[in-house]
């Protein structure tokens, strides 16, 4: 059986808070610690921000424009009272239905977010971020990411992974849920007769090429990029792929998205960049690789109401982070669930449920699911958290802790101990995350799938020796410079946050970088 032991990662270094900021605290220790503030905002892939142009953000004492221009956004003051001020970057979007969207210009119109300096007595200074509201554009049926309900209501309907599309689209099921499980009879309703069977049902898996709107009759059989189709999540115009049921795009690390939707929708990020001191010893000696034993980030923020507020520690996304996942028992190349428990849409799953079926895997298939043999249970149980940490085994997701499990399981908020693996919706009692509520997210800068790029000092002061981070020119041993998303990369520690569809204002306070490493001279 694999065992884990469950713990909420919530370390609090003493030591971080008796010695200053980028000192040794200890042989072979280093704290720095970093306080945000509007000067962090960026206001494009230029790698600007407001500490160095301060046309980025209007309606301040030290603006550009100590008054908001004429016809622009002008600053606002929340129910908390605090005064957010209008943001123009060019990390938005301007949309057209049935067409796509396109990155926003530098207009001063300053309608891409607000930003405002905030004080608090327990946590002292930080930055309150707010979102405009996310852009979306129509799409013809099944090419979209969100399906549009009438009176403006929309569901994600999108997912990296084929059996769950399928949950949703069909009751045929490609991995079933169990070794002796057969496609279960569709009944008449009035008389209780079959009248088929879910093994007729089968999604149409048969893709064409889009290109220039029009539907060739090249049919999809390659995820390489630029084989066939390249990264798209902005148009649908071209380099995407339509079926009967369903689409398939690109996304940047290769992955399919299998989408079933009408809309699209476009978020208007407000990004912040801080830059971290990192031992000199390391930027003195970049060909050296001095030993990293631990390392890790902490942020002092509020909870937030989106699970893709991203922190992005020199750039990079870890997809190997992942938080707490549903606990199950190996048996052969299958994986047990060893409690009952529930999917985020209320299906009961009980104990001896399968949620990987390895003799149902597929070595030609587009997604890793389908690959591996994995069951929608395994991605759509709620015996997970994805902000929560497994000492010793993974740590939790680089997003700002939110009130939601997200990715496959997206609307529904997590369930605190008493209520797990009850059937959901949960009250408000039952959340575990309330939204404003202030905390600390600690992510492990070496919690990565084989090898981390900081698990040496080299990966830390030298973009080029870390391949995961890619340069400008999308090249992943790019030198110092500045990253594909518009992040300068230095000797120093770089990192980002992205804050994406929060119209009620996230607070952010300071983070703290705590690395212990070996000296080896």
């Amino acid at each position: 059986m694999r065992a884990y032991k469950f713990s909420i990662n919530t370390i609090t270094c003493l030591l971080c808070l008796t010695v200053a900021p980028g000192l040794l605290a200890a042989p072979n220790t280093f704290v720095q610690r970093h306080t945000f503030s509007v000067m962090d905002v960026q206001g494009g892939k230029d790698n600007a921000t407001y500490a160095e142009d301060q046309s980025i953000i209007c309606g301040m004492a030290d603006s550009m424009y100590s008054v908001c221009p004429d016809g622009a956004t002008q600053q606002v003051t929340d129910n908390e009272g605090i005064t957010l001020y209008p943001i123009e970057s060019n990390f938005g979007y301007v949309v057209s239905d049935f067409v796509g969207a396109a990155p926003r210009t530098f207009d001063e119109d300053y309608a891409e977010g607000f930003a405002g300096n905030i004080t608090d007595d327990t946590y002292g200074d930080g930055v309150a971020i707010a979102n405009v509201e996310t852009n979306f554009f129509k799409t013809r049926d099944g090419y979209g990411t969100w399906c549009s309900g009438v009176g403006g209501s929309s569901v994600k309907c999108s997912s990296e992974h084929y059996v769950v599309m399928e949950h949703v689209l069909s009751c045929n099921v490609s991995v079933p849920y169990s070794t002796t499980e057969i496609q279960r009879d569709l009944l008449d309703p009035a008389t209780g007769q079959i009248v088929d069977n879910c093994v007729n049902n089968k999604l149409s898996d048969v893709l064409k090429i889009v290109r220039n709107f029009e539907v060739t009759e090249e049919v999809l059989t390659s995820m390489v990029p630029g084989e066939q189709m390249d990264a798209n999540e902005s148009t649908v115009q071209h380099d995407i792929a339509v079926g009967k049921d369903y689409s398939i795009t690109l996304k940047d690390d290769g992955k399919p998205l299998y989408r079933w939707g009408n809309l699209i929708k476009r978020p208007n990020d407000v990004r912040l960049y801080a830059k971290m001191a990192l031992p000199q010893l390391w930027k003195d000696n970049p060909e050296i690789g001095y030993p990293v034993s631990s390392a890790t980030l902490t942020i002092t923020h509020s909870i937030t109401n989106n699970p893709n507020d991203q922190i992005r520690p020199e750039d990079m996304e870890n997809e190997a982070a992942t938080g707490r996942l549903p606990s199950y028992l190996a048996i052969g190349s299958n994986w047990q669930s060893v409690r009952d428990c529930y999917e985020g849409d209320g299906d009961f799953i009980p104990a001896g449920t399968l949620y990987k079926n390895a003799s149902f895997g597929q070595s030609d298939a587009f997604s890793s699911d389908l690959i591996s043999g994995m069951t929608n249970a395994w991605y759509t149980s709620i015996d997970r958290d994805p902000f929560e940490a497994v000492e010793s085994v993974v740590g939790p997701r680089w997003r700002l802790k939110a009130n939601k499990y997200g990715q496959d399981v997206p609307s529904l908020e997590i369930a605190n101990a008493s209520s797990e693996c009850t059937t959901p919706p949960f009250d408000k009692d039952d959340q575990k995350y309330s939204t404003g509520d202030y905390t600390t997210t600690t992510i492990d800068l070496l919690d990565f799938k084989g090898a981390s790029p900081l698990s040496t000092s080299r990966g830390w002061v030298d973009a080029s020796q870390n391949s995961i981070n890619l340069g400008a020119d999308g090249s992943p041993d790019a030198t110092n410079g500045v990253s594909i998303n518009g992040l300068p990369l230095t000797p120093d520690f770089d990192l980002a946050v992205y804050v994406k569809g929060d119209k009620k204002a996230v607070k952010i306070f300071n983070a703290e970088l705590v690395i212990n490493w070996d000296d080896l001279q």
